[in-house]
């Protein structure tokens, strides 16, 4: 609808849309939660199919939709939110026209850096970082912040 040009074939993006079809038919029987949370995660190639309303239950107390910028603008697009614009335009001024894909970065990700690097041995190495990481756990665990405690 936007006119916009890519240098593929018709016959490529025919193929991604009847993927698409395939994955979407595959999950239409599926009313977990589970399946509506990877629906809203994957907003971005979905468009008017998904019922935006029910997508609000995965926002962040950051206006975010699962710490995902691209999903949290797709999320915007289809249904205005002001916490989810609030979060994006944080986010560009913040990082400016290149954001990263998760932000913040999830508590997960983290420990495990922690961990991976005490069994590689190099902990040493890292001491300030691995313990600014243990702080903002600890921190985060007290507080009972949604992204340590959605994943215990």
């Amino acid at each position: 609808g936007m006119d916009l040009e890519f240098p593929v074939r018709q016959t490529d993006v025919d193929r991604l849309l009847h993927l698409r079809e395939i994955e979407l038919e595959r999950e239409a029987g599926d009313h977990s939660y589970g399946r509506k949370a990877y629906m809203a995660y994957v907003t971005e190639g979905l468009g008017n199919l998904l019922e935006w309303d029910e997508i609000t239950m995965f926002q962040r107390k950051n206006g975010s939709f699962f710490n995902c910028p691209s999903t949290t603008a797709a999320t915007l697009v289809n249904h205005y939110d002001d916490k989810a614009l609030q979060y994006l335009n944080w986010l560009v001024s913040k990082f400016g026209s290149a954001v990263p894909t998760v932000y913040p970065l999830n508590i997960y990700c983290q420990l495990s850096w922690v961990d991976a690097l005490e069994k590689m041995g190099i902990s040493q190495y890292f001491v300030s970082e691995i313990k600014s990481i243990l702080d903002t756990t600890y921190v985060s665990w007290i507080e009972r912040d949604e992204e340590i405690m959605l994943d215990i």
